[in-house]
C-alpha cells in the first residue's frame, strides 16, 4: 500500500512537471504565427537559458546517482577497514522478510554499547546474502562497523558488508539525457518553420518543464531537510549523537509550545539543565514535535534522560527520541 501511494505521488509530480506544461503549450501557442517578427537574439537567450537549466538538472542528478552508488560502495569499503568495531546483540528480527534476488531483507533491532560505552538500541536494515545460514536471528550476536566521523554514508554497517553499484540508475540517466536531446530535435523540426529557434518562449516545455522541475524539487528538498527532518530530530546529527553521545540525567526547567506545527502536531520547547561527566552544569534548549495527546503530560515532567555530545555539550536530545531510530 505504501509503495502504491508513493508511486501515485511520483506519477502526479511527473505529470505536472512534464505533461501538463506540454498540454497547455501545444493547445495555446502552437502552431506559431509571426515568427519572422521575433527577435533572433531573444530566441538565442531563451535557448541558452534552456540548455543551462537542463545541464544543471543532469549534473545534479548525476552527482546524486554517483553519491548513492559508486561513492557509497567506496565508503562501505572504507568503513569496513577503518570504522570502529562494535558488538551487538539482535533483540528483535522482523518476521516479514522480503526475498529479492536470493537475498533476504530484514529489519533488526540491536542492543549494543556506543562509542562512549553507553548502552543503546539501534534499528538496522540488512541484506542477508546467505539466508540459509540464519545469521540474523534473535539472540545472536553480530559485529558492526561505525564511521566515527559520520561523514561517510551509510555510517553504520554490518561488518563484512559489500557495496553494490546498480547500473540501472546510470542507464536511466542516459535515457533521460537521450529523451531531452530527442525533444530538442523534435521541437526544432516541428516548430522552426525556417526561422531557427525563434519559436522558443518562456512557456515552451524546454524552458517551463526545466524551471518547474528545479523549483518544485528545491521546495520539496527544503521542506524535507530543514523543516520535517530537523523538527522531527531525524537525520545524520541524531544518528551521530546516538553513537557518540553520553547519557545524563536532566532536569526540565520549563516547557512551552513554540507555535510551530508539523502534520498538525505542535513543536514544544524544553529548557533543560544537566550535569556532564566532568561535573559541569549546562542549560540547553531541546525542541521536539509532540503528539497533541501528550502535550498535557509533557508539561508536568520534571526529569528526563538525555544524550549529549561530550565535545559540544549544547548538542542534546532526549534518549527516548534516539531509541526509536
Amino acid at each position: 500500500m505504501r509503495k502504491a501511494f508513493g508511486l501515485f505521488w511520483l506519477l502526479f509530480f511527473l505529470y505536472f512537471i512534464f505533461v501538463h506544461p506540454a498540454i497547455i503549450y501545444y493547445n495555446s501557442e502552437y502552431p506559431h504565427r509571426y515568427l519572422d517578427q521575433v527577435n533572433p537574439s531573444e530566441a538565442l537567450i531563451y535557448l541558452g537559458i534552456s540548455l543551462l537549466l537542463w545541464a544543471f538538472i543532469l549534473c545534479v542528478l548525476f552527482v546524486i546517482i554517483f553519491k548513492y552508488t559508486i561513492q557509497t560502495k567506496g565508503n562501505i569499503a572504507k568503513i569496513n577497514q577503518k570504522g570502529k568495531r562494535l558488538e551487538a546483540r539482535i533483540v528483535q528480527a522482523s518476521r516479514s522478510v522480503v526475498f529479492k534476488q536470493n537475498e533476504a531483507i530484514k529489519s533488526l533491532v540491536l542492543a549494543l554499547h556506543n562509542l562512549e560505552g553507553e548502552s543503546i538500541r539501534h534499528t538496522l536494515e540488512v541484506r542477508d546474502t546467505k539466508p540459509n545460514e540464519r545469521r540474523f536471528e534473535e539472540g545472536k550476536r553480530i559485529h558492526l562497523r561505525v564511521d566515527s566521523t559520520f561523514t561517510q554514508r551509510p555510517y553504520v554497517i554490518v561488518e563484512g558488508t559489500k557495496g553494490k553499484v546498480n547500473g540501472w540508475f546510470f542507464i536511466g540517466w542516459l535515457l533521460f539525457l537521450v529523451g531531452i536531446t530527442y525533444y530538442y530535435v523534435f521541437s526544432y523540426q516541428l516548430e522552426n518553420q525556417g526561422y531557427g529557434w525563434r519559436f522558443l518562449t518562456l512557456s515552451h516545455p524546454l524552458l517551463s518543464s526545466a524551471g518547474f522541475l528545479i523549483l518544485f524539487t528545491g521546495i520539496i528538498y527544503v521542506i524535507v531537510k530543514f523543516l520535517f527532518l530537523r523538527k522531527m530530530n531525524i537525520g545524520t546529527s541524531s544518528l551521530a549523537l546516538k553513537f557518540r553521545g553520553k547519557r545524563a540525567n536532566g532536569t526540565i526547567l520549563s516547557v512551552q509550545q513554540t507555535g510551530t506545527y508539523i502534520n498538525e502536531q505542535p513543536e514544544v520547547k524544553f529548557d533543560v539543565e544537566y550535569t556532564d561527566d566532568q561535573g559541569l552544569t549546562h542549560q540547553v534548549v531541546v525542541k521536539k514535535i509532540v503528539s497533541l495527546l501528550e502535550v498535557g503530560s509533557v508539561k508536568t515532567q520534571t526529569n528526563c534522560l538525555l544524550f549529549y555530545d561530550p565535545k559540544e555539550p549544547q548538542k542534546v536530545q532526549f534518549e527516548s527520541d534516539l531509541i526509536t531510530m
